[in-house]
This record gives C-alpha cells, structure tokens and sequence, in this order.
C-alpha cells in the first residue's frame, strides 16, 4: 500500500522534532512502498554513527523512535 507524504506526517505531528528516525528490511535494489510505520517507545538507541544494521534495538530503552518498514 501506498503512503503519501501527507499520511506519514500526520502519524508523527506529535512527536518531538528529535525523535530517532529508524528503517527495517530495506531492499537496496529495489524502491518498495511503505508496509508500516510504527512509534516505538521502548527503544535503546546503540550508536547513532553505527554503520551496522543495528544503530537501535528496538526494546529495552526508554527512547521513542519511528521505524518505517517496508
């Protein structure tokens, strides 16, 4: 499905403007649609220079992140 600019944004108007902005399984060879955007609450940020996959667990911690799957 589909998600326009307009969807995403009213999702998030209220969170903080630092919130944490996480992707999970990303495609690198191919543009897919947004599946699902969630607000996690209970996050753990591990490193946010990390070149790894995962700069945030998502779980265990006490930071609200958007995570966009697709």
């Amino acid at each position: 499905m589909a998600q326009t600019l307009r969807e995403f944004l009213t999702q998030v108007e209220h969170l903080p403007p630092d919130t944490l902005l996480c992707v999970a399984e990303v495609d690198e060879v191919f543009a897919t649609h947004v599946a699902e955007v969630d607000i996690v609450s209970d996050a753990k940020e591990q490193n946010r220079k990390a070149e790894s996959m995962e700069a945030v667990e998502l779980g265990n911690g006490k930071q609200t992140v958007i995570v966009i799957r697709w």
